[in-house]
């Protein structure tokens, strides 16, 4: 009988192993052989399921991407779109020493020059699929201009992913959280004066 194999977790297992090599050594160690040897398994264990440098980096991306939607995908069908606004954005800009590692990762794919087009491809979709949420949350708000609104409140996000990286003690979770909380008041202002 075959040994029954789960492809997301296996798939995830890769992710993991790809952000600690990054973390460990930078982008420019993170390549087949290494992930292989993170995990104590040959070239093929990568290259069954991912048979490029390129599928490897866009399979960690879709890992932080699947991480950071299942924390706002739920606020979506909050009771009071306000609340759950308030609380994805907290959920954005929060973060721990896995955040950081995340952080470090996504940065520093965003840093190489000439990226592969698929690469480029995967990140526009995942940054598009996380401001279409905050786009629906402004509007369940009653937001006059949601897509305005999603702009705003996706580059404080995406901004606080590169503040942690560059200066980690300069932005702890309360900073953080007072620029969340202010962003989404605008938000909350702008929707109520319409």
């Amino acid at each position: 009988m075959p040994i029954q194999v789960n492809l997301g977790q296996r798939r995830s297992a890769i992710a993991h192993a790809t952000l600690r090599v990054a973390a460990r050594g930078g982008l420019r160690e993170v390549t087949i052989r290494a992930v292989a040897a993170e995990l104590g398994g040959s070239t093929t264990f990568i290259t069954n399921y991912l048979p490029t440098r390129t599928a490897l980096l866009i399979n960690a991306l879709q890992e932080i991407e699947q991480e950071w939607l299942s924390e706002l995908e739920p606020e979506l069908t909050d009771a009071d779109p306000a609340a759950g606004l308030r609380r994805a954005m907290r959920s954005a800009v929060e973060w721990d020493s896995e955040e950081l590692l995340r952080c470090q990762f996504w940065v520093a794919v965003l840093a190489v020059p000439d990226r592969d087009a698929d690469v480029d491809r995967h990140l526009l979709e995942s940054t598009s699929a996380v401001r279409d949420i905050f786009a629906k949350l402004a509007d369940q708000c009653g937001h006059p201009d949601p897509e305005t609104a999603a702009d705003v409140l996706m580059l404080v996000a995406q901004g606080s992913f590169v503040s942690i990286v560059e200066t980690p003690d300069l932005w702890d979770q309360a900073r953080l959280l007072a620029a969340a909380d202010a962003a989404v008041d605008a938000v909350l202002a702008a929707a109520t004066a319409s």
